[in-house]
């Protein structure tokens, strides 16, 4: 059984047209650091306690990155990095396994893009 979980701008909800989620959290356009922890820490908590995961799946997406031509959302690259220490420190701290990936991100500085997509690595570095 899994349990498939999407934390997106409202503008992206269905994109692709067929990544229906369990619960989709819907953040609003230009949606920043704090407001996207606030619902981030209201709602992964409930779903590791409610469904109590074998193995949690993470896509630590970049394109939520405040310089992303199409995520639509604000986030800081410190921003990323403390949605994914949090990420990983809830799965730890719960005795699940993660897998973390790289995902999204557009970006035509490709030093940065990838600086950005490391930290989820870096995070799950400095969980463990």
């Amino acid at each position: 059984q899994n349990f498939p979980f999407g934390f997106k701008g409202v503008k992206n909800l269905g994109y692709l047209g067929n990544d229906e989620s369990d619960l989709d959290i819907g953040l609003p356009i230009g949606c920043g650091d704090v407001e996207y922890m606030a619902e981030l820490k209201a709602h992964l908590p409930k779903i590791l306690e409610n469904f109590a995961p074998d193995l949690l799946l993470y896509i630590g997406g970049v394109d939520v990155w405040e310089g992303d031509a199409l995520g639509k959302l604000n986030l800081t690259e410190s921003g990323i990095y403390e949605r994914d220490h949090y990420i990983v420190d809830q799965a730890v701290s719960n005795g699940v396994p993660i897998v973390c990936t790289i995902g999204g991100g557009y970006d035509s500085n490709r030093q940065r893009l990838a600086y950005r997509h490391s930290l989820v690595h870096r995070a799950a570095i400095q969980v463990w």
